[in-house]
């Protein structure tokens, strides 16, 4: 039997009695449904999360039984030391082509329009710098680039032909031309006739 108005009236109580167990009835029904909703809600969030769960064990199963960091990080951690090693040796490879393409230009005065050629067929291994910046053996590798780089070395001097034999200058007339006899008689009166 449903627990209701007539129900409390064959039980004997006045209409206020069973208005007053009807309120008190209400509220605790009331307050039971909101538990029973709340719950509700809680389930479904719970639900949620359970269908997201073999997703999440499958991504922690991964990180367990996947490379292991620390050896992820060895690796990582030796492939930058690597680069940074290269990246090193680069520097000073190019400040070490830079003094020397500086001497070949001011020193053994190789000309601009050759000095890429002569950079690039020249080997770097044996070439080391200085605490000053400077190579090393400076003067060894001096000599050695203007003996094998002469032919593309430029001078800011130039030379006439040499003169050990001038040309002689008698007009085809064996010297006794016109401008030898004027020149003769020039001496002569200046210096004196020779004897």
């Amino acid at each position: 039997m449903a627990f209701s108005r007539s129900f409390l009236k064959t039980c004997g109580l006045t209409d206020e009695q069973i208005t007053a167990v009807m309120e008190a009835h209400t509220e605790v029904t009331d307050s039971l449904k909101q538990q029973r909703d709340g719950y509700k809600a809680d389930a479904e969030k719970y639900k949620a999360d359970a269908d997201k769960l073999p997703g999440v064990q499958k991504q922690l199963d991964e990180l367990k039984g996947g490379e292991d960091y620390k050896a992820k990080y060895q690796t990582e951690h030796q492939a930058f030391e690597a680069y940074k090693q290269q990246a090193a040796e680069k520097e000073y490879s190019d400040k070490v082509k830079a003094a020397y393409r500086k001497m070949l230009k001011d020193d053994v005065h190789i000309s601009d329009k050759y000095l890429d050629t002569v950079m690039a067929a020249t080997v770097f291994t044996d070439m080391k710098l200085d605490k000053d910046g400077n190579l090393e053996n400076a003067d060894a590798h001096k000599k050695t680039a203007s003996e094998k780089w002469a032919d593309f070395a430029v001078t800011t001097r130039q030379r006439g032909p040499k003169t050990e034999t001038p040309p002689a200058h008698d007009n085809g007339n064996g010297g006794s031309g016109e401008l030898a006899q004027l020149a003769k008689k020039f001496h002569d009166e200046r210096y004196g006739k020779k004897e």
